[in-house]
């Protein structure tokens, strides 16, 4: 048993919700009905202790820009005009949840409709009339031989479209704040307390030792709770003129509707080759819908997976444009994977077409390409030593028992590893704490990490005290996503202990920030697919071979892998946040966004390569591998075993059933 199991087993955790603070209120959140629309008028409901409208706030949430870009930041409530159905455009507060759901209906709201606008490609509509053709930012990338293109002696092309989709974590997003003695303190589930405190302090004007965020249990993110929203903004807002704490939580059908979905994504893309199977070069776009607003880093989301599109091969040249356009649909941001499963779906596609053009064996042609020690890639990523060669001998091994219904794909996972992470560590007693500044939303932190220490001091893992930071335990940190936690943080944990190990007189206490640059994890995948043509069910296995450079909790490895290949495979063929023309969500419960079902689960078999990093550990990290080789081999075997080319994500069971 993992040293965090016995707690949730128990019932012990205790989540956003779960925290009371004497005189606490309660927030709701008076929500657009429309998907472009102007805000004529809001009526002041008498029963609310507080009514917040664009008036009182007058903000924009922080976004992340780029050269040449045309920024729009979201604001925290309309200002004058809503831009996508449910966006905040005002906010009540109650004594408490039951009231405040009454005092939303005595909130009258007057709107005039405008026609949206939902297309990524020739859009008609304009929604903002400084942003010519909804472009919010295009990103141009070449690099490496151009010439190359001159000497293919074949073309293969691809365009696959990505539907958006909505993280479902167990809990949904809360937050609640308290403002006292010029201080406010913001409890929240969160993937990164400081992330949430810088972006306070910048919308809010506050200096960052005035804000204080602490964060509970996290009932899963997947990239979800990472930024500030609206809704913290509305609750210290509320908190500051109350003078009493406030509490807002996300009801289910909240977060199938409010930022930030994932994907929404289409890639084109042309890979360039000699007859032979040589790998020369690549091109094309990626389209990106990026919502209504720039929120978090979508205005630059386009140019990752176009950065990612080679994988894990060695090609000559690339040329890719990255273009981010604005929808009338909520914003969208990072999902688990991130833009990795979307460029593997991509450049796995043009190698299998390719290899089936040339008839060519989809093993051979891959290691032919592969990358073999440090690579620097056309567009700039540098790809450091791995077990590429060792993930597909042994993923080769069951392909070819089974390669009559199975296909095999290859990946690099990237490790946002840069640019590092703070821990702090200190001897208590006869103990030692461990202050991380990542934080677990249901992966086994605890167990790697006392792990890691009490082998790095040459103590029993009884004396390692594991605390995950809340702003006030160290000077900065990053927090937990992008498959960094392992890998950077477990850097940290090794590099503090090892200082405090070598402090004088047995006490004391140290901090570091441990830097580190991006690394990759490759990964071979073998996907299975039996596909029941009269009720359209397929029966998926896979079979899975990560390299982590050194497993630090196997079991947790497991699980991870396990865990994003179903969610990969449901991305695939059922996940999908559907609107109608008009912008209006036609999905309304967890399920009818796609959610997979238990008994839709694959069967799953996992191997571990340990070809270890540069980092001090040796570690990778594993946490979207498993999504990107489910999502790509789903796809792909699906192609396979219909013999059909497959436009679209998730994919139509008419298509795939030919019916």
């Amino acid at each position: 048993m993992q040293i965090e199991d016995l707690k949730f087993i128990k019932g012990q955790g205790k989540y956003l919700d779960d925290l009371r603070l004497p005189g606490e209120l309660s927030l709701h959140v008076v929500r657009s009905p429309y998907a472009r629309a102007n805000v004529i008028s809001l009526s002041n409901p008498q029963r609310a202790l507080l009514f917040l409208k664009w008036e009182d706030v007058k903000t924009y949430m922080p976004a992340v820009s780029s050269p040449g870009a045309k920024i729009k930041r979201m604001p925290v409530l309309a200002d004058g005009r809503a831009n996508f159905y449910g966006q905040p455009v005002a906010a009540v507060v109650t004594e408490d949840r039951y009231e405040g759901e009454d005092v939303l209906e005595d909130v009258a709201a007057d709107y005039e409709p405008l026609e949206p606008s939902l297309e990524l490609e020739t859009p008609k509509v304009s929604i903002y009339d400084d942003v010519p053709g909804n472009v919010s930012n295009e990103v141009f990338l070449k690099g490496g031989e151009q010439s190359v293109f001159k000497e293919a002696e074949i073309q293969v092309q691809r365009r696959i479209e990505m539907a958006r989709v909505v993280a479902n974590p167990t809990e949904p997003k809360g937050v609640l704040v308290n403002y006292h003695d010029d201080m406010l303190d913001v409890y929240v589930s969160t993937q990164s307390p400081f992330r949430v405190r810088n972006d306070l302090t910048e919308v809010l004007g506050l200096p960052p030792e005035r804000v204080r965020v602490f964060s509970s249990d996290v009932g899963g993110a997947f990239g979800n709770k990472t930024p500030a929203y609206p809704e913290y903004v509305l609750a210290a807002v509320a908190s500051m003129k109350l003078h009493r704490p406030v509490k807002w939580v996300e009801t289910r059908r909240e977060h199938l509707i409010n930022p930030t979905q994932g994907k929404g994504m289409i890639i084109d893309a042309t890979l360039y080759a000699k007859r032979d199977g040589t790998f020369l070069g690549i091109k094309g776009r990626v389209i990106h819908d990026v919502g209504a607003y720039n929120f978090t880093i979508n205005a630059v989301m386009a140019s990752f997976p176009a950065r990612l599109i080679t994988g894990p091969y060695t090609i000559r040249a690339a040329e890719m444009r990255a273009t981010s356009i604005f929808t009338n649909l909520p914003p969208t941001g990072p999902y688990r994977g991130a833009g990795r499963p979307e460029a593997a779906l991509a450049h796995e596609a043009l190698v299998e077409e390719l290899a089936h053009e040339l008839g060519m064996d989809p093993v051979e042609i891959r290691r032919k390409n592969l990358v073999k020690g440090e690579y620097i890639t056309p567009l700039g990523n540098r790809i450091d030593p791995a077990g590429y060669e060792e993930v597909l001998r042994r993923a080769e091994s069951v392909y070819r028992e089974r390669q009559e219904r199975s296909v095999i794909l290859m990946f690099s996972a990237f490790n946002s590893t840069a640019p590092g992470e703070s821990a702090k560590a200190r001897i208590v007693g006869d103990e030692v704490e461990v202050i991380v500044g990542s934080r677990p939303q249901g992966q086994a932190h605890l167990t790697a990490f006392t792990k890691l220490a009490a082998e790095t001091l040459g103590v029993e893992e009884s004396k390692v005290k594991i605390k995950f930071a809340d702003t006030q335990d160290l000077k900065e940190a990053i927090g937990t996503f992008g498959s960094r936690s392992a890998s950077v943080a477990g850097a940290a944990v090794m590099e503090v202990v090892k200082k405090l190990k070598e402090l004088k007189g047995g006490s004391g206490e140290v901090e570091t920030f441990y830097r580190a640059d991006p690394i990759f994890a490759p990964g071979a995948y073998v996907v299975t697919v039996d596909l029941d043509k009269e009720t359209c069910v397929p029966k998926i296995q896979v079979f899975a071979v990560d390299d982590v450079g050194r497993a630090l909790n196997p079991q947790d490895v497991e699980a991870q892998v396990k865990g994003g290949v179903l969610q990969g495979i449901a991305e695939a063929l059922w996940e999908e946040a559907k609107y109608s023309s008009d912008g209006i969500p036609t999905f309304g419960t967890i399920v009818d966004s796609g959610f997979a079902k238990a008994y839709q689960s694959p069967r799953v078999n996992t191997q571990i390569v340990e070809f270890p990093s540069t980092l001090p550990h040796g570690a990778r990290g594993v946490g979207e591998s498993g999504t990107i080789g489910g999502m790509a081999g789903t796809f792909l075997a699906l192609e396979k075993v219909t013999g059909r080319k497959i436009s679209r994500i998730p994919v139509d069971p008419r298509e795939v059933c030919g019916s």
